[in-house]
């Protein structure tokens, strides 16, 4: 039972304690994969937006250790200049009818570049069909952000098949029981991940990570705008280092400006949350460490989150899970529902109204 229902029409609850189903549900997807047909590819695009995007930054991530052959997340109406008849176009739309990626399909085609795509139907399912490409369906009914176990995992069973990675069951089924554990933690009151969500609460957060989990940084940005309808920031480490750590030296706003701030409070009112993991560089876990100590002198709160799974893969897959359950919380918490997205419609239907 939801026991958020009051500020959650969309169930978005019932949908992150079930979340381990879409893993199972795309790992048992049956579709067929003829190997021979990516023999020469030199390399891989995946093409989306949103939601659907995201599954491409967490297989940068994931697969950081196995996968040999460059790829890049396009999120762009075109392709990269390179994309030719050796790139691998895997267009990712849950919907089907995300107009960039319909356009970026149609250049693929244009470029003789092999294509795949992935979602449960709409436009990009009836291109595929009409050209003879391989559409991986998955089920209806999610919101594209809630789709991602979906998304991900028949990305990753497509990349296993066609021989690009290799990837094994027992993986899958460890990740699985991990989820299963952790569902049940998670969805309880007073969480670990509901007790950091109410240490954000009136807070601008700004999220930190190496590039390592630059998806997992990424993603929670994401996921606290749709969810909590709050705006955050990410940084990068070690690159906020050489810029982004200078803006943090001054807050006072000089007396002759005449300029107020809010609440009588002169400070930013900013959180720092720290996403680490043991497979970070060692240079960089030190730069996590130092960036710490000069941030706490300008008085700020500094919140980690770290995920203490046996494998990097397990790893990434929790750190995704509990932010997700952070962003969730933090929207209850702030009496928002999660699950409407009224600004990304009235976008939209504006221009889907306009024929270009």
């Amino acid at each position: 039972m939801n026991p958020y229902q009051q500020n959650d029409s969309g169930e978005m609850y019932d949908v992150l304690v079930s979340f381990l189903e879409q893993i199972k549900t795309a790992w048992n997807n049956n579709f067929q994969v003829e190997r021979s047909n990516y023999k020469n590819i030199k390399n891989i695009v995946l093409t989306g937006l949103g939601g659907s995007a995201i599954s491409g930054d967490v297989a940068q991530t994931f697969l950081y250790k196995t996968l040999q052959l460059p790829l890049q997340v396009n999120r762009n109406y075109d392709l990269p200049n390179f994309a030719n008849e050796s790139t691998l176009v895997i267009a990712c739309s849950y919907s089907g009818n995300t107009e960039e990626t319909i356009s970026a399909y149609k250049g693929a085609l244009e470029r003789k570049c092999k294509i795949v795509s992935i979602g449960s139907g709409g436009e990009i399912e009836k291109l595929a069909n009409a050209n003879g490409n391989l559409h991986i369906k998955v089920p209806s009914g999610f919101q594209p952000r809630c789709a991602l176990g979906l998304m991900f995992f028949n990305l990753l069973k497509f990349l296993n098949d066609a021989g690009f990675i290799s990837f094994n069951d027992s993986m899958i089924e460890s990740i699985y029981k991990m989820l299963k554990a952790k569902s049940e933690i998670y969805s309880k009151e007073h969480s670990q991940p509901y007790d950091d969500a109410v240490k954000l609460i009136g807070h601008f957060p700004v999220i930190h990570s190496s590039d390592l989990l630059q998806s997992v940084n990424v993603r929670f940005r994401c996921q606290l705008a749709e969810n909590s309808k709050v705006l955050s920031y990410s940084g990068i480490i070690p690159e906020l280092n050489h810029n982004e750590i200078i803006g943090w030296e001054k807050f006072d706003l000089p007396a002759e400006l005449g300029l107020k701030r809010q609440a009588g409070s002169n400070k930013f009112n900013a959180m720092l949350i720290q996403i680490i993991d043991e497979d970070d560089h060692p240079r960089n876990k030190l730069r996590f460490k130092i960036t710490e100590k000069i941030l706490k002198e300008t008085g700020i709160e500094i919140l980690k989150i770290k995920s203490s799974e046996k494998s990097f893969e397990e790893r990434i897959i929790d750190l995704i899970y509990y932010t997700d359950w952070v962003s969730f919380y933090l929207a209850v918490l702030r009496k928002v529902d999660p699950t409407p997205i009224k600004n990304i419609n009235t976008l939209k239907n504006s221009l889907a109204a306009i024929q270009s």
